[in-house]
């Protein structure tokens, strides 16, 4: 098996792996690019327990498969079935929010899960299949597959700006075939003896055509045909089914698709009072991966007027500041922060907003100064003082899609670092989306409530204000106490909005204008401070129906809300609808792991229920040993990509640097545990514990000190601090395969059993995120780890007493 057929396809695939994330994010949601990783696993673990089935049914039946003169069909064989589970993929009228609807829907799911799994079961055969044929070789083998996967993961982020995800999906999928092509000039004499075997021959020409056909196909309108187009849920989708609604720009990148679009239809005020009566300016409007909607006020930047900011509910922060001089906006989405601090006569505007592309947009419609850089990061190295700070971060289009994504506006430690940055009349304003039951207003009340007490403020409560109408509701925490709570009481009389809380506030002012059937949103808060004068507020989180507690940085996650023990009592407030709780990112979470769980068993299962006499038993303590170094892998790269996020300011580009970090160092690992022997096995994971403890114990320090870096030493430090686990996590797998198995059935059925324990824990170290913190995803990978040690001692005992 050729080293270089093993790298071009761990390269192909893994890009095609982050392309797919990439496509069910703009075509679906977070709910399915999630999958994608178990999808590509579960793909690999099929191929070893294929192969453990073949060869239990056929003696050496593997090692006669895994012959060199087979792999251009195999690499032909995956390339083709690439581009074939691709484009069917773009044509399937898979609508994910319809399965309660239309039972159509779960065999449209069931079938891309399994289209999208077939490429990925190819290339594990071809990379098992070289484990198999040299397995004196696995350290030089494993080194390349992680290159190939580490600049696979790369690779996406560098072309996507030229290319679609469509277009740049089907090309990754040919690069394989340049082996192929080229595998009729190799001369091979253990095949046949000829410069130009007749089989590669015939192969390289299938290959050549397909990459012929391909590529010129992919600058004409057939190639108009792979454009991804968002959910049609999404807002974009949404606004274009007016007419005269148009996309007049369109890129993509790593980090997201920006369409930029016109419309007369955009009418986008949130909070706006009723008494409104003007018109409001024309507007424009951005969309990152058709949603996270931003909106840009009057025609080229040249609007006459913004009065209607003044009607909406974030306005009442700025009545609080006598003559506001600076303000502060960071914008995750919405845009009307902008024309309200426009209206307020401020005449110093900064604006944060994470998108590069999208800062510019805002600079150049407004003549404003805009940042592209992480807010968090913004603040450690600024020490200016602001008087008006405005969060405006609105959150996805339909609830509970966003319970999975990961955000640090909305922390304790967050709202620490907005308090230190106002000036002594400073406020702090946060808008956000009504929910009920109450979840989300209760969170930022007692976060800002949390962090005034630990600054040691006489009275907290005395520099807070919550009002609401019927769709948002805005917190507005001032440095100092709130003297005249005559403002917002004005302001609310005035435009008909509802007081939530106002210090000393009659219950009658709760719920006038806006009413629902109960002041819900009002007893909620009035509950918690009952329970606050009474140090009891750990209680009303505990009893309260939805998760609703302050957040830290340990697990930001502001779109998480369920409690496992609450699920059938929020089933029944929902209207006990079963098309509600599937909205939930949480939900989904145990839904994919009790199917993973299903399919592991299976793929484990089945080598067994095949297998033939005592010899082709499997020790467990081997069958444990490639389970935990499988799960404490994938514990720590998913624990490393969390933790980054605050770093590398996006999920995605977290994603691919701590992947491509992690695998080209522990490829380095594999590479030079090609000189080590046996006794190393338990050495390295013992060492590689204590490394995970260490860096568990410091990586709040180690995060802390690395945002007061610039950008590139702060990239380059972290890079640096994944090496020295990555070079050793690479250690455990090559050896093993090396030292530790004898057959071909048994390294087949490791692979297996690596690939179902990656999986599973994909999914479990989501679920731990949002329960339980990022730390406790890296204490399972050191538990596991250990558990490799204790597997490692008994396997060589297995093996000392099969070989005396």
């Amino acid at each position: 098996m050729s080293l270089s057929a093993v790298f071009l396809v761990s390269l192909s695939s893994l890009a095609f792996e982050v392309l797919l994330a990439r496509i069910f994010s703009i075509s679906q949601w977070n709910h399915l690019s999630f999958m994608v990783i178990s999808i590509a696993l579960f793909g690999f673990a099929a191929s070893g327990t294929a192969l453990s089935i073949f060869d239990s049914r056929k003696n050496n039946w593997t090692r006669q498969f895994a012959t060199g003169k087979v792999t251009p069909f195999l690499v032909l064989l995956y390339s083709c079935s690439t581009l074939v589970s691709f484009m069917l993929l773009i044509q399937l009228p898979l609508d994910y929010f319809r399965l309660p609807l239309e039972s159509i829907q779960a065999f449209y799911l069931f079938l891309s899960y399994t289209l999208l799994a077939i490429p990925f079961f190819f290339a594990g055969v071809i990379v098992l299949s070289a484990y198999v044929e040299q397995p004196e070789n696995t350290g030089f083998i494993y080194f390349s597959t992680m290159a190939g996967s580490a600049l696979g993961t790369i690779l996406p982020s560098l072309l996507l700006p030229f290319i679609g995800e469509g277009k740049l999906a089907v090309t990754v999928a040919i690069v394989p075939l340049c082996y192929v092509t080229a595998a009729a000039l190799i001369k091979n004499k253990k095949i046949d003896g000829s410069r130009y075997p007749p089989r590669n021959l015939s192969l390289s020409l299938v290959s050549t055509c397909i990459m012929l056909l391909i590529i010129p196909l992919l600058f004409t309108p057939w190639g108009a045909q792979l454009t991804v187009t968002p959910s049609p849920y999404k807002s974009l989708s949404q606004l274009l089914q007016f007419p005269q609604s148009t996309v007049t720009e369109s890129t993509s990148s790593i980090t997201g698709k920006i369409d930029t679009v016109t419309s007369p239809y955009i009418r986008y005020a949130p909070g706006l009072s009723l008494k409104y009566s003007g018109n409001l300016p024309v507007q424009s409007a951005i969309f990152r991966d058709g949603d996270e909607q931003l909106v840009l006020y009057g025609a080229n930047g040249n609007s006459k007027t913004f009065e209607f900011a003044r009607f909406t509910l974030p306005s009442v922060g700025y009545d609080f500041v006598p003559l506001p001089q600076s303000a502060l906006l960071v914008i995750r989405g919405g845009g009307t922060s902008i024309p309200t601090a426009l209206a307020a006569g401020i005449p110093d505007i900064t604006i944060i907003h994470e998108s590069p592309s999208i800062s510019r947009a805002i600079a150049e419609h407004y003549n404003l100064r805009t940042t592209s850089e992480n807010p968090r990061i913004f603040f450690r190295h600024s020490q200016r003082k602001y008087d008006i700070i405005h969060i405006e971060s609105w959150g996805t289009s339909l609830a509970g899609s966003a319970a999975l994504s990961q955000e640090y506006l909305f922390t304790t430690e967050a709202f620490e670092e907005y308090l230190n940055h106002l000036s002594e009349k400073g406020v702090i304003i946060v808008s956000r989306k009504l929910l009920l039951p109450p979840s989300d207003s209760i969170r930022l009340f007692s976060t800002a409530l949390q962090v005034l007490r630990e600054s040691d403020k006489k009275d907290p409560l005395h520099h807070l204000v919550l009002l609401r109408n019927w769709g948002i509701f805005t917190l507005v925490v001032s440095k100092n106490p709130i003297e005249n709570i005559k403002t917002p009481m004005d302001f609310a009389e005035r435009l008909n909005f509802d007081i939530v809380y106002i210090r000393d506030m009659q219950s009658s002012l709760a719920n006038r204008f806006n009413s629902f059937e109960l002041p819900h949103h009002y007893l909620a808060i009035d509950n918690l401070l009952q329970h606050y004068r009474e140090k009891r507020d750990k209680q009303f989180f505990d009893d309260y129906l939805l998760d609703a507690a302050p957040q830290d940085d340990n697990r930001p996650f502001p779109g998480r809300f369920i409690k496992w023990d609450r699920l059938g009592d929020l089933y029944q407030s929902m209207g006990s609808r079963p098309y509600s709780m599937l909205l939930s990112g949480e939900v989904v979470i145990a839904v994919v792991f009790i199917e993973a769980l299903a399919v592991s068993a299976l793929l484990l299962l089945l080598p067994q229920l095949f297998a033939k006499g005592k010899q082709r038993k499997i020790p467990l303590s081997q069958k444990l040993y490639f389970f935990s170094i499988g799960a404490g892998f994938m514990f720590v790269e998913i624990y490393f990509i969390k933790a980054y996020i605050q770093i590398f300011s996006s999920p995605v580009l977290s994603f691919t640097f701590v992947l491509a970090g992690i695998l080209l160092s522990s490829g380095i690992g594999g590479w030079w545990s090609q000189k080590m022997g046996r006794n190393t096995v338990t050495y390295s994971l013992s060492a590689l514990c204590l490394t995970l403890i260490g860096i568990l114990y410091f990586m709040d320090l180690i995060i802390d000190h690395l945002l007061g870096l610039p950008m590139l030493l702060r990239y380059l430090f972290a890079q640096l601090i994944l090496f020295p686990p990555g070079v050793i996590m690479g250690i455990p797998f090559t050896l093993g395969m090396r030292c530790l198995l004898t057959t071909p059935l048994q390294r087949a059925y490791a692979w297996a059993m690596n690939g179902c324990a990656s999986v599973l824990t994909s999914i479990v170290a989501a679920g731990l995120a949002l329960n339980f913190g990022f730390q406790s995803i890296m204490l399972c990978a050191t538990v596991f780890y250990l558990l490799a040690v204790f597997c490692s001692r008994d396997s060589e005992a297995d093996q000392a007493d099969s070989f005396p």
